[in-house]
């Protein structure tokens, strides 16, 4: 049995920005709403995933808020027009009968995570939708990443070549060299080829930290005993707790068989013609008039794959 994980925020942005200036006829805004079904619909048709579910990032401060203030910080707000979306997006992912996770003070990286690694040890194959590197640190052991837009499968192997060190130190590499997307500090200077070398040749973070005068080159000495303390904050912001109380049942996961009265319903509100058609029931016919579908082959056949 393979489960995917889809982060609901990274891909309601991906979908807002792939697509402009689509709305209704009565102007109400729908790209966002659009590009993220498409997207959806993609992984079902293409992957054919026997369950999945999708996380969202709360917009309750985390931990991470509250050991660096500026974590996230640079990042620009949502537009009006994509936040007026984002309540339509889950009605469409409710319809579709998709489990989606939200808590309180937690990010979607860590729901995410924990689902993988808590239905990963009962034998599932876990695939997390993402392109983002931070997430790397929980491959391995039944885990992988997948990145829809490289169509790139992240393994064990991957992570290691790239990055010198197995999955789960990845967090010791971005302590050094910080996180752009996430506003990690890190040490401004230092990228990915220069902390590889480093956690090679001196063996551990730690090691690093404590005994600084191991470093051969003197400049790049200089700025690791310089940013001491923002290795150490940075370390915490790049690792995702995998062990948040999230309350999960695979069942609720298995891919079930769309509310297909409430898609026509939502797809007709906003005028989306092409997945009208997707529909068993077909076009504007009344609701009720649609068969019942039995089986994950079946469901993927009615959607187009």
């Amino acid at each position: 049995m393979n489960l995917y994980l889809i982060d609901g925020n990274s891909y309601f942005y991906r979908a807002y920005h792939a697509i402009r200036g689509l709305t209704n006829s009565k102007g109400f805004p729908t790209n966002a709403i659009y590009g993220f079904t498409n997207m959806i619909l993609k992984i079902i048709r293409e992957k054919k995933p026997d369950a999945i579910a999708i996380a969202f990032d709360s917009p309750v401060p985390t931990e991470r808020h509250k050991i660096y203030e500026e974590y996230k910080a640079q990042r620009p707000e949502t537009p009006n027009d994509l936040i007026a979306q984002i309540p339509h997006i889950k009605e469409i992912i409710k319809a579709f009968n998709i489990a989606a996770f939200e808590m309180p003070g937690y990010e979607a990286d860590d729901i995410i995570c924990t689902i993988a690694k808590k239905t990963a040890a009962e034998g599932i194959s876990v695939f997390i939708l993402s392109g983002d590197k931070d997430m790397m640190q929980v491959v391995g052991n039944g885990i992988k990443i997948y990145d829809p837009m490289k169509d790139l499968t992240i393994d064990e192997n991957y992570v290691k070549e790239r990055f010198g060190v197995p999955p789960e130190r990845l967090p010791e590499i971005m302590a050094i060299t910080g996180d752009a997307i996430d506003n990690i500090p890190g040490v401004k200077g230092i990228g990915e080829k220069t902390a590889k070398e480093l956690l090679s040749k001196i063996g551990s973070l730690d090691e690093l930290i404590n005994h600084p005068e191991k470093i051969e080159s003197e400049r790049i000495r200089k700025m690791v005993v310089d940013n001491i303390e923002n290795i150490k904050i940075s370390k915490t912001l790049a690792t995702i707790d995998t062990n948040i109380p999230v309350d999960i049942s695979l069942q609720d996961m298995i891919i079930k068989e769309p509310d297909w009265p409430s898609l026509l319903s939502l797809f007709t509100e906003f005028e989306f013609k092409s997945l009208i058609k997707l529909i068993p029931s077909g076009g504007y016919k009344p609701r009720g008039e649609y068969r019942t579908i039995k089986d994950k082959d079946e469901l993927m056949k009615a959607l187009g794959g």
